[in-house]
C-alpha cells in the first residue's frame, strides 16, 4: 500500500505522521549503513531526525493565525538541545575513531536494523511534547493570543537552563579527559556537585517541555484542564528518557553506578578519594557538598535518587 499525502497530514494525525516519518528516516539509514558496513553516521542521522521533526512541525504552526511565541521558543530550545548533542556526539565519535557498541553488531542485518529502530523509538518519544505544541497551533483556526504566561515562561526558562548546563557539564568533562582524567574520576566543576550533571539535565529538559507544553489556561493549548488525551501520551517523553537514564542496563547510571564502580573500589590509589566524593556528592541533582552530605539517607533514597541498585557491592568468589 502507498503511503498518501493523508498518512502524512500533521493537522489530523501529528503523531503517526511523525511516527512514519522518523521511522523511515531510520529504515533509510539503516539500508546506507549496512550497506557500507559503517556506524559512522549513525548518531548523527539520529540528532538530524530530531531537528526535522521540530522544524517540519514548527513550519506548520508558524502560517497559523494560532501560532504562538511558545511554538517558537520551544522549537528553538529543542533544536538548540538536540544541535548540542549532534555536536558533541560527532566530536566524540571523532575522537574514539569508532563506536564500540556496533562491535560484532553491523555485520549481522537484523541485529544492526534493532538498533537503527530503537533509536527511531527515541527520537519518536523524545519529541512527543513539541510536536504536540506545534501541530496543536497548526490545527486550532481561531486566532488566539500570543502573549506566554508566567507558568509557560518559567518552564521555557528551566528548559533553557538545562540545555546550558549539559553543555556545561558535557564541555568540563571532555576539558577533564583532555587533562589527563586527573585524580582519576571527575569532580571539576559542576561535577563537584554532581556525580552526573549531564543526566540530570536531560531529564530536566524533557519534564520541562513537557510542562510547557501543557502549561496555560486556554484549552486550545492542551492545558491541564482540557481533555485531551496527548498529555498522556506525551509524558512518554519525560518518562522514557528517565527509563533510558535510571533503570535501563547498558546505559545511564546502571552502567556508570553499581558494580561499574569496580574500576574505582578496585584500585590503591582511588577507593578512598572516590568514596569520600561519592559521600558528599549528589548522584544526580546538583547540590553544595555540606548540605548533601548532612542529608539522612532516607531523603537521598526518595527525593535524589540515591538507590541501593547504584551501590558498588564487592563480589566473592566462593
Amino acid at each position: 500500500m502507498v503511503l498518501g499525502s493523508s498518512w502524512l497530514d500533521l493537522d489530523d494525525h501529528p503523531f503517526r505522521s511523525c511516527g512514519l516519518v522518523t521511522f523511515g528516516i531510520q529504515f533509510c539509514g539503516f539500508l546506507f549503513a549496512y550497506w557500507l558496513q559503517t556506524e559512522t553516521f549513525y548518531d548523527v542521522l539520529g540528532s538530524g531526525n530530531f531537528l526535522l521533526l521540530a522544524l517540519w512541525t514548527y513550519s506548520s504552526s508558524s502560517s497559523s493565525s494560532s501560532s504562538t511565541s511558545k511554538c517558537l521558543i520551544g522549537t528553538a530550545l529543542f533544536c538548540a538541545s538536540r544541535a548540542w548533542l549532534l555536536i558533541f556526539l560527532a566530536w566524540r565519535a571523532h575522537d574514539r575513531k569508532g563506536d564500540t557498541r556496533f562491535d560484532g553488531v553491523k555485520e549481522t542485518a537484523p541485529l544492526f536494523l534493532l538498533y537503527w529502530m530503537v533509536q527511531g523509538i527515541w527520537v519518536f518519544l523524545v519529541s512527543l511534547s513539541i510536536i504536540h505544541i506545534n501541530t496543536t497551533a497548526a490545527a486550532t483556526t481561531e486566532v488566539v493570543a500570543t502573549t506566554t504566561s508566567f507558568q509557560e515562561k518559567l518552564w521555557m526558562a528551566m528548559f533553557a537552563l538545562a540545555i546550558g548546563l549539559e553543555i556545561v557539564a558535557d564541555v568540563q568533562k571532555t576539558w577533564w579527559i583532555k587533562g589527563g582524567r586527573t585524580g582519576g574520576f571527575c569532580s571539576f566543576g559542576i561535577w563537584k556537585w554532581s556525580r552526573h550533571p549531564n543526566y540530570f539535565a536531560e531529564i530536566l529538559q524533557w519534564w520541562s517541555c513537557y510542562f510547557m507544553a501543557f502549561s496555560g489556561s486556554s484549552s486550545s493549548s492542551g492545558g491541564f484542564g482540557s481533555s485531551s488525551s496527548s498529555s498522556w501520551v506525551c509524558l512518554l517523553s519525560p518518562l522514557f528518557t528517565m527509563w533510558i537514564l535510571l533503570f535501563a542496563g547498558g546505559t545511564g547510571l546502571v552502567n556508570a553506578e553499581g558494580q561499574g564502580l569496580a574500576r574505582y573500589y578496585k584500585s590503591k590509589e582511588y577507593a578512598k578519594p572516590y568514596g569520600d566524593y561519592r559521600a558528599q556528592t549528589s548522584i544526580l541533582v546538583p547540590l553544595p557538598n555540606a548540605l548533601y552530605s548532612t542529608l539522612p539517607l532516607w531523603v537521598k533514597r526518595i527525593v535524589l535518587f540515591e538507590w541501593e541498585r547504584y551501590e558498588y557491592k564487592e563480589t566473592k568468589l566462593q
